[in-house]
């Protein structure tokens, strides 16, 4: 028993910072349309893919968005008026007046988000922190929403494949300018070299295509820098943020079940664990937009 707690403590001390709060509205529409989306996968709707896969992927734009610090308000609470709306309620909606104006706070939260803070990204004068790693961060993130659009029909794969790789690419970017710790990046580079000692004998040889192949052996490159470097930005100069590091291994956990789901055998399963993983990443990536710091005072 001993030997167990002194295993699980320092696992528990490394979680125990993690936090998603505030809970903002873009959190909330993935967490609504992401069960809608397995239900959808679950009974083979293409008509369910392609309305909840696109929201629940812009849900984490809209989170992510949501979390950048703003020179008035230091984070953008942009469900408050909708959390205090569905607080208030005391529970679900359950008259017409009140779902009502539940959906018109979440609209009027929406339309904030994408008006006003998405467009300071393209602005001379930001409204919000417009640091490198906030600017890679929002690519990775566009690129994850054109990705998941694109794999949708079955012959979306390979663009989906590249979409997802160049928005490996900008999150390596991003963790990399953030700064890097030596020993947590080898740390992390210890844990690739063992899950590649695991995954590459388990999948490459049944991809029978050579250029899907090789497509499949550069993204598994990338998207494994990009757990080194998540792991090495863990304690560079900035406030301790454990949701890179955990997000970054969902992430790259639930691409297992994509390969699975593609190249070794087709189940339902492959879904109900690998979207879950992926979205409860992406959304923890969004969330380390919170410590970046405002260029405007």
């Amino acid at each position: 028993m001993d030997a167990a707690i002194s295993v699980a403590k320092p696992l528990v001390d490394f979680l125990q910072p993690l936090s998603l709060s505030p809970i903002n509205v873009g959190v909330q529409i993935t967490a609504v349309a992401l069960p809608c989306l397995l239900l959808s996968e679950t009974a083979k709707s293409a008509l369910g893919r392609w309305i909840f896969k696109p929201i629940a992927s812009f849900g984490f734009l809209v989170a992510a968005l949501s979390y950048i610090p703003t020179p008035s308000a230091g984070i953008v609470a942009s469900s408050t008026t909708a959390a205090t709306t569905f607080n208030g309620l005391a529970g679900l909606p359950t008259t017409v007046a009140e779902i009502v104006s539940l959906a018109s706070a979440y609209a009027s939260e929406i339309q904030h988000v994408c008006t006003h803070i998405a467009p300071s990204f393209t602005s001379a004068m930001p409204a919000v922190a417009q640091t490198t790693y906030t600017k890679a961060m929002m690519g990775a993130f566009i690129l994850g929403w054109i990705g998941d659009v694109l794999l949708i029909p079955a012959r979306g794969f390979l663009p989906g494949l590249v979409s997802f790789l160049t928005g490996h690419a900008a999150f390596m970017i991003a963790f990399t300018l953030h700064g890097q710790d030596n020993l947590a990046r080898q740390k992390g580079a210890g844990f690739i070299v063992a899950m590649a000692a695991i995954v590459g004998p388990w999948l490459i040889p049944k991809i029978k295509n050579k250029i899907m192949r090789g497509a499949v052996i550069a993204y598994m490159l990338v998207i494994s820098a990009m757990v080194i470097t998540a792991v090495g930005s863990v304690n560079c100069d900035h406030e301790f943020l454990p949701e890179r590091i955990v997000g970054a291994i969902m992430f790259f956990l639930s691409d297992l079940f994509v390969a699975r789901q593609h190249f070794v055998h087709k189940s339902v399963l492959n879904k109900w664990i690998g979207l879950p993983l992926y979205y409860g990443g992406q959304i923890l990536l969004a969330s380390t937009l919170r410590g970046e710091q405002m260029l405007v005072q």
